[in-house]
């Protein structure tokens, strides 16, 4: 999980460029109501400053006047199409996500964008730029219209929360050929017990569901690296193998230190199985 830098847009600008050619009556109620999406829009950013997202209420129109519908137009007709104005702001959120990589997973792509408070609940924010979050398809889908009722069940923001600051990020060898891997959440006892709790519901499968997205990417990783492994160990036992997997984590750790390949390579250091029985074994069949 990633943090990403804040997007610095003028939501009155967002705003007029969505009523360019749009049609009355709904023209009308959306800037009947301008001026409180814009008041909502700074409400959201302290709030969510203080970890107090959860306290909004959901609500399906603003002020009784701009309905549910009239936001998603707003949204689907005037922000994402790419003949519209406002698409400049649309894809400068993708852009926010470093290397293209979903800050939720740290993994896919991004290829969409998320609204952390869900548009069919919240509609006074389904234009707010703090709350679109450049997303994969996996984790938009996975987190769909789904809700939080307190501090500890909201999920990683990308713009506020730093879950990177401490390594949490853990991995079990599966002692069992073919080799395989299950990624859990094991955060550090010298940060806050809420921080804890978050961070271990953000990648649960109530959050992102993250173990099912590393440990599929893990098998194919593994694979990629064993015939290195077994030529290593091979000239020099298990030394020079540990040495090649911990330069990996080396540069892993430059760039997260919640990496899921380090928490991979981690892994394999650890297990004594792997050293004392499958590698042996391999390497055995190999000769």
């Amino acid at each position: 999980m990633k943090k990403l830098e804040k997007p610095q847009f003028d939501m009155e600008t967002i705003i007029d460029n969505c009523l360019v050619h749009m049609q009355n009556p709904r023209k009308k109620r959306i800037t009947l109501v301008k001026e409180k999406i814009k008041k909502k829009t700074e409400e959201y950013d302290e709030l969510a400053q203080y970890g107090q997202l959860h306290i909004i209420p959901e609500h399906d129109t603003i002020d009784n006047i701009a309905t549910k519908e009239d936001m998603e137009a707003l949204y689907t007709q005037k922000f994402v199409p790419k003949n519209q104005p406002n698409r400049a702001f649309y894809d400068k959120i993708l852009a926010l996500a470093p290397y293209g990589k979903c800050p939720y997973c740290q993994q896919n792509l991004v290829k969409t964008v998320d609204h952390f408070l869900p548009k069919s609940k919240y509609v006074a924010y389904t234009v707010t730029p703090y709350n679109l979050i450049p997303a994969c398809s996996d984790c938009n889908t996975g987190k769909l219209d789904s809700t939080f009722h307190n501090r500890v069940e909201e999920p990683f923001h990308p713009y506020y929360d730093n879950f990177d600051d401490c390594v949490w990020l853990k991995a079990k060898l599966i002692e069992m050929e073919p080799v395989s891997f299950q990624f859990y959440a094991d955060p550090p006892i010298d940060i806050s017990e809420e921080k804890r709790q978050r961070i271990c519901h953000s990648f649960s499968e109530q959050g992102f569901c993250l173990n099912n997205i590393y440990k599929l990417h893990a098998a194919e990783e593994y694979c990629s690296r064993e015939t290195r492994l077994k030529e290593c160990f091979q000239k020099g036992k298990k030394e020079l193998a540990v040495e090649v997997l911990q330069d990996l984590i080396k540069d892993e750790k430059s760039i997260s230190l919640n990496s899921w390949k380090t928490a991979l390579y981690q892994s394999i250091i650890d297990s004594e199985w792997y050293w004392n029985e499958y590698l042996p074994e391999i390497c055995k069949g190999k000769d």
